[in-house]
């Protein structure tokens, strides 16, 4: 296995680890009640996705643009591989968020304190930051998993709008990337409709699942709604997520001739 190849292994494990990562803001914001200081830390682990992701796809494209320029056959294993990663990193974030819950409510206040984002990151090599980590180090409890069985009062359709937008995204690039195998001739127009699938999960996202999730926690915040039921509900979307990485698997194949279609037909 080269070494660009590992890379990609990594920083889609990152991208996706971080992802999942990110819900735990919105406990940290409840219990802090320190909005905007919270967005601001979000934002830190936003970018970090998001720089990971810029490193990511054209490691990707590279391999995959040589292997069909030398006639090779589809590297399955390539791109079931990232699939699992993805999925990994998601279920390494869901895991993780007890310890981010209380690791990141430190870095809010401190935030809130000093009216600036840039010392958390001159401070996270600092003795004192890793001992708060080892603090904060938490296994999810078994009880909250228990809870998750009552969905009668959950807003099924919003949770699994965020299983379909988590499975677009996670096969967004790699159908794209497969569909130049399918018809190498119109690899670049294939690759390119990446931002059009990407950007009508990220409409979906914007318009339908994060709206919700940032007004019920500020309701949760401000106006004493139940935090144990935004915490099932918040649960479940981490659920629904997981599952839409690993509904990946199937959708490659599907998604990959149907980008063959739109670039054939319609674009």
């Amino acid at each position: 296995m080269s070494s660009s190849i590992i890379i990609v292994f990594t920083l889609t494990f990152f991208i996706y680890y971080l992802n999942t990562l990110s819900l735990s803001v919105r406990i940290v914001g409840i219990r802090t009640k320190k909005m905007a200081a919270t967005y601001s830390v979000y934002n830190i682990i936003f970018l970090m996705a998001r720089f990971a992701n810029t490193l990511q796809a054209p490691l990707l494209s590279k391999r995959v643009e040589l292997s069909i320029i030398q006639n090779e056959p589809i590297d399955y294993y390539l791109f079931y591989s990232l699939i699992f990663f993805s999925f990994l990193g998601g279920v390494a974030g869901a895991f993780s968020i007890p310890t981010m819950q209380r690791f990141m409510a430190k870095a809010v206040e401190k935030a809130h304190a000093k009216n600036a984002i840039y010392q958390l990151l001159t401070g996270i090599y600092k003795k004192s930051t890793l001992k708060h980590l080892r603090q904060s180090l938490k296994l999810p409890n078994v009880d909250n998993f228990r809870r998750l069985i009552r969905i009668s009062d959950l807003p099924i359709g919003i949770i699994s709008m965020n299983l379909i937008i988590t499975a677009l995204l996670t096969v967004s690039v790699l159908a794209c990337l497969y569909a130049g195998y399918l018809n190498p001739e119109l690899r670049t127009t294939c690759l390119s409709m990446n931002g059009f699938i990407v950007g009508l999960s990220v409409i979906l996202s914007m318009l339908i699942t994060e709206p919700h999730l940032s007004i019920l926690g500020d309701k949760v915040a401000f106006q004493g709604m139940d935090e144990g039921y935004f915490r099932r509900y918040l649960g479940l979307v981490v659920v629904a997520r997981l599952v839409g990485s690993g509904l990946s698997f199937l959708l490659l194949v599907p998604m990959a001739k149907f980008v063959v279609f739109l670039a054939q037909h319609i674009f």
